[in-house]
């Protein structure tokens, strides 16, 4: 640890929940079919609140858990803004095979603070 590293706050977490095997779900109906028995759920790359769009390509289906770990993620993040932190947001899904459902959603803020956390779904 250097001598200014007190001043910079870094966090690096990753977040682990065992869930199901989703390989197959490799086409939208299939994940509409999880969808609507509740299995999945619908998150938002970037929030709504912080400007994300009510877009097909800004929402991910994923189980309960990884919104539930997301939401709280932006939460946080949301209230390092209204203390006026400068703060950039990134949220990227990582795959395995052909499926639709991210193995991985890795969030990162970089600017006056600076997090990374890896929600791992499968």
């Amino acid at each position: 640890m250097g001598l200014f590293d007190i001043f910079k706050k870094k966090e690096d977490k990753q977040t682990t929940q065992v869930s199901a095997d989703y390989s197959t779900i490799d086409s939208d109906e299939k994940a509409q079919k999880l969808f609507t028995k509740k299995e999945l759920v619908k998150l938002y790359l970037t929030p709504l609140e912080f400007g994300g769009p009510d877009l097909r390509m800004n929402i991910l289906f994923v189980p309960p858990f990884a919104n539930s770990q997301k939401i709280d993620f932006d939460t946080k993040i949301g209230k390092m803004l209204q203390d006026g932190l400068k703060l950039g947001y990134s949220a990227n899904p990582k795959y395995k095979g052909s499926s639709l459902i991210p193995s991985q959603i890795i969030l990162n803020v970089k600017g006056d603070s600076t997090i990374t956390e890896t929600i791992n779904i499968w």
